[in-house]
């Protein structure tokens, strides 16, 4: 394909103007819609249509930008100037970077929804990637001081209406829980049990030492997990909440 000209460079510019100009630029060069490429780089389609479509609240993350660079080495936007150029070492550190807290709130990767037979009857659960940041967007006031909260977008239309498909949510770890709470209920991996592979975003319904009961709506369904299969409970905010 032809270079274009005035495509945005996304370490030379800041802002989320940037990354929709950025979208949409590699949009057109591609000819892809942005849930296209987001669906063909395993990615929800949210990470990219709502930068796209200008969402003031929503940033591309560097491991969303890292999978667009690899995928489309060619596209003239992703040239950086060669005084840009870095020759520095990325080296992964463990929990948030404490230079992220104050301002935005980390967006976890999530992969597509799939079915746990619980009970004889398929719940939905979503997979998940916590070691992958997609994206970053505004943290609410109520969590300035709070370093252990995150967003995830729902997959799956098993809490519709409350919580629809490809809604954001924003979680908080060790944070008090209340009958009613919605929750994201992280399920042990089966290799490995300090370390969660999948979720269940659903409605607090009871809570004992041996075990949790949780809800969904569609379908209607309560149900519960055995304590022995959960790594932790982490509560979801209520927008309530997250507008005080």
């Amino acid at each position: 394909m032809p270079a274009l000209s005035g495509f945005a460079n996304p370490i030379a510019m800041d802002g989320f103007e940037a990354d929709t100009k950025l979208i949409n630029d590699l949009c057109a060069w591609a000819k892809k819609k942005p849930s296209r490429i987001a669906m063909e780089l395993g990615m929800a389609a949210t990470t990219l249509t709502r930068p796209a479509h200008g969402k003031a609240d929503t940033r591309i993350g560097r491991q969303t930008l890292n999978k667009l660079r690899a995928a489309y080495p060619d596209f003239p936007g992703f040239a950086e100037p060669d005084h840009l150029q870095s020759n520095a070492t990325v080296v992964r550190m463990e929990g948030a970077s404490l230079e992220e807290p104050e301002e935005t709130l980390p967006i976890w990767g999530t992969g597509l929804g799939a079915a746990r037979e619980i009970d004889g009857e398929a719940i939905e659960q979503t997979m998940l990637n916590t070691g992958e940041i997609v994206e970053y967007v505004k943290r609410p006031a109520i969590l300035k001081r709070t370093k252990k909260a995150y967003g995830l977008y729902v997959q799956g239309s098993s809490m519709h209406p409350a919580l629809p498909d490809g809604e954001m949510v924003v979680a908080v770890r060790d944070m008090p829980l209340s009958i009613g709470d919605n929750v994201v209920v992280y399920l042990k991996a089966i290799d490995d049990e300090e370390a969660s592979r999948a979720v269940l975003i659903k409605e607090l319904v009871r809570r004992s030492a041996s075990y949790v009961e949780l809800r969904q709506y569609q379908p209607a369904k309560d149900f519960k997990i055995d304590m022995t299969e959960v790594l932790r409970i982490d509560r979801i905010l209520t927008r309530r909440e997250m507008l005080s």
